[in-house]
């Protein structure tokens, strides 16, 4: 799964599989993760994408949402499922590149289409 996720940031021409793990992935988690527990993580990320330029200080932030992260699954009543979100995500970020900023969007790209599976499946 991890090659496959870094394979989705680092390169263009696997969007399409992309974009079928992310449905896949948020029909499999749309029961037992809410639509406010992945907007809480995706708020941060909409944050760096609006600020100008991906750099060293933008990927610190991107790298801290990995405990945060964490934190929410700690929280969670369905820990497993939680962890298959997570785990997609911190390998999504860990293939982010501060020196290749498309790799930054293309995770953000990842995030996005998740998010809009998890609801258009119902996530409430």
């Amino acid at each position: 799964m991890t090659e496959e996720i870094e394979s989705f940031i680092k390169r263009d021409d696997t969007a399409k599989r992309m974009v079928k793990f992310a449905e896949d992935l948020a029909k499999e988690i749309v029961r037992d993760v809410s639509t406010s527990q992945i907007r809480n993580a995706y708020g941060t990320v909409k944050k760096l994408e609006m600020q100008s330029g991906f750099n060293d200080k933008s990927l610190r932030e991107l790298l801290l949402l990995k405990p945060k992260l964490a934190y929410a699954r700690g929280r969670s009543q369905r820990k497993d499922t939680f962890k298959k979100l997570e785990d997609a995500l911190g390998a999504a970020i860990d293939a982010v590149d501060v020196k290749q900023p498309e790799t930054f969007k293309r995770f953000c790209n990842f995030f996005e289409a998740i998010l809009a599976y998890h609801k258009a499946n119902g996530g409430k």
